[in-house]
C-alpha cells in the first residue's frame, strides 16, 4: 500500500488494516494491500451531479498505472465507487499480477467500505441493468454502481467474470 501523507489518509489507512478478514485469505488481503494507493493531500470536492469529464479525470486517477495489465477490475470499480462516494480522488490502485488472476469482490468490499456491499439480483442484459439503475437512481438518487458481470468466454482465457462501473450522470445542459 503506498501512503503519502496528512491524518485523514491515516484514518483510512488505520481503517483498512483494521478489517478483520479470514486468515485463508492471507494472500487475497495482501494483493489487495499492495495494489492499493491512498491519496492524502486535500483534494477539491467533485460536484453532487458528476460531468462525464468528471468522470473521466476520477477514472483516470483510479488507475493508476502505465500499462493496465492485471486482473484487478473488481479493486479498480471499488476504487472509483469508493472515491465517487466520496466526490474526491482518494483510492488508486496498481497492477496486481497476471491479468488472468482476479480479486475476490467480497474481500475488495470488507476492505474497501468495512462490510461487502448489497448485491442485486441476477439480471440477464444490458437493458435490465440499465433499467435496474435507473429504477434506483429514481427511487433512492443511487447515481454510482459495481457491475459484476460473469460467465462470459474470452478468447483465449475462457469463461471469466468482469467488474465495472456504472454511473448517473445529469448533464442537463446536453443532450
Amino acid at each position: 500500500m503506498r501512503v503519502s501523507g496528512s491524518a485523514s489518509s491515516q484514518d483510512i489507512i488505520s481503517r483498512i488494516n483494521s478489517k478483520n478478514i479470514n486468515n485463508n485469505d492471507s494472500n487475497e488481503v495482501k494483493r489487495i494491500k499492495d495494489a492499493l494507493c491512498i491519496e492524502s493531500k486535500e483534494r477539491i470536492l467533485y460536484p453532487q451531479n458528476l460531468s462525464r469529464d468528471n468522470l473521466k479525470q476520477m477514472a483516470r486517477y483510479v488507475n493508476n498505472t502505465y500499462v493496465h495489465y492485471s486482473g484487478n477490475c473488481v479493486l479498480l470499480s471499488a476504487c472509483l465507487h469508493y472515491n465517487i462516494h466520496h466526490r474526491q480522488d482518494i483510492l488508486s490502485s496498481k497492477n496486481t499480477a497476471s491479468p488472468t488472476v482476479g480479486l475476490d469482490s467480497a474481500i475488495v468490499d470488507k476492505i474497501i467500505f468495512g462490510h461487502e456491499l448489497n448485491q442485486s439480483y441476477c439480471l440477464n442484459s444490458i437493458d435490465e441493468v440499465e433499467k435496474e439503475i435507473l429504477n434506483r437512481y429514481d427511487i433512492k438518487r443511487e447515481s454510482s454502481f459495481i457491475i459484476s458481470a460473469e460467465n462470459y468466454i474470452v478468447p483465449i482465457i475462457g469463461e471469466c467474470g468482469h467488474d465495472f462501473n456504472a454511473v448517473v450522470i445529469c448533464e442537463y445542459d446536453k443532450k
